[in-house]
């Protein structure tokens, strides 16, 4: 096992061990919940193993799930419509959703502009989306755990990824990357909020993620 690794766990086990992860969940869907609340049909898209999308399925709504892995498409069903597509380029008529979720999803993607596109694309008019963004410039990298690693040069940045045999993650969608791309690809913010893990984190001035809500504009 190559030394990436080995802190890899070593930080993962800490983070168990101190519960940072411990409620993620049920603190993404009440920071949310609300604001879907009135919505009859949702898509769901990069909706891994369907936990929100199962979260949101009532009688009276339309849930669809959208993500690239099949193997995690075929572990839930719980009353949701199951969507094996790619987020740059969704399969689905324009114009047909309330509400679009898109959580931990932007930064994994190569386009990023053409996931904005799509979501606006099927949303209707004032439809809104719900987005969830890791900052990838905290003071540990999400996915890797790597200490500041945005402020290194992007060889060494490929090579920890490529050593921890992580998949893609795009370094260059930060969140004002991020809103710039919401905004000129034809979103209004309606608001911002900062997601901590541990009450402690909120010392620190900046948040390991951010939840944005957005309104579909008219034009």
């Amino acid at each position: 096992m190559n030394l990436c690794c080995i802190y890899y766990h070593m930080i993962v086990r800490l983070f168990r061990k101190i519960q940072v992860y411990d409620g993620r969940v049920d603190r993404y869907l009440s920071a949310f919940r609300r604001y879907v609340s009135s919505a009859e049909t949702i898509l769901d898209v990069g909706c891994g193993s369907g936990t929100f999308s199962r979260a949101l399925a009532r009688d009276d709504r339309v849930v669809v799930s959208v993500d690239i892995d099949k193997k995690l498409l075929r572990k839930f069903s719980g009353g949701v419509w199951r969507i094996c597509a790619d987020a740059h380029l969704l399969p689905l008529r324009s114009g047909i959703f309330d509400c679009v979720l898109s959580l931990s999803l932007m930064e994994h993607l190569q386009r990023p502009e053409d996931h904005v596109r799509e979501l606006r694309r099927v949303l209707r008019k004032g439809g809104r989306l719900i987005l969830q963004l890791p900052n990838l410039q905290y003071f540990f990298e999400p996915h890797t755990k790597w200490p500041l690693l945005w402020f290194m040069p992007k060889t060494i940045q490929r090579i920890i990824f490529e050593k921890l045999k992580y998949t893609y993650v795009n370094m260059n969608v930060t969140v004002k990357y991020a809103l710039n791309q919401l905004i000129t690809g034809g979103f209004n913010l309606e608001s911002r909020r900062k997601l901590y893990h541990l009450k402690a984190m909120k010392f620190i001035p900046f948040p390991p993620s951010y939840l944005f809500t957005l309104r579909k504009t008219a034009t």
